[in-house]
């Protein structure tokens, strides 16, 4: 049986959860990696586990979000050092042409604010630091926004573990999971509503740049 990410923080004691939680958010960031770490999930199971006491949850929002930051600054520091590299190597064919084009778009359009919508976007978010490096955005002018994203995105996808959890103990039976499922399903549409918004910023630009 394959151990998921959240599976792994119910085996190990809180101090090493804490460690999984960072490194796991961090390797989200790296290029060719990003889309096989599943950090809604694992901040969906933090939360909960914050809720039954066995870990405290500004820690997993704080370890999330210094992941986050982390893994940004090395995704910057790569798209600067490969630059547009990144996007035509043989490795980066792995990364889907569309997911692309909305990073480098967003970081057009958008600039450094790109770091707050799109790290509720999955792949976005790995892709967008890396874009904004290619692009030589200097990162200190960057950090305040990817630091502000990231204690937004942990305080959410762990807030909504949290608040599932405590649906989940509360009520029985099929309606704690109904409500559970109904939490899991709002983190879904937000990220799936912050996504739709950059793409009709994307047409409302790519309009008014064919006028």
């Amino acid at each position: 049986m394959t151990m998921t990410p959240g599976d792994l923080l119910t085996t190990v004691p809180p101090p090493a959860a804490y460690l999984v939680i960072t490194a796991l958010v961090v390797l989200e960031s790296v290029l060719f990696l990003g889309p096989f770490v599943p950090t809604l999930g694992l901040l969906l199971v933090a939360g909960g586990l914050a809720y039954a006491g066995t870990l405290a949850l500004p820690a997993v929002i704080a370890c999330a979000a210094a992941g986050a930051v982390i893994g940004d600054f090395q995704a910057h520091w790569t798209g600067h050092r490969f630059g547009d590299g990144l996007r035509t190597g043989r490795l980066s064919r792995r990364v889907p042409g569309p997911a692309w084009d909305r990073a480098y778009a967003a970081i057009r359009r958008r600039g450094r604010p790109a770091l707050l919508v799109c790290r509720f976007v999955p792949l976005v978010r790995t892709l967008v630091p890396h874009a904004a490096g290619a692009a030589r955005i200097p990162y200190r002018v960057l950090a305040p926004f990817s630091a502000t994203a990231a204690v937004a995105w942990a305080c959410t996808e762990a807030g909504i573990g949290y608040v599932s959890a405590a649906f989940r103990n509360q009520l029985p039976g099929a309606q704690g999971v109904v409500l559970t499922g109904g939490a899991v399903a709002a983190a879904l549409l937000l990220a799936l509503g912050v996504r739709a918004a950059v793409v009709r910023s994307r047409s409302r630009g790519l309009a008014r740049s064919n006028e």
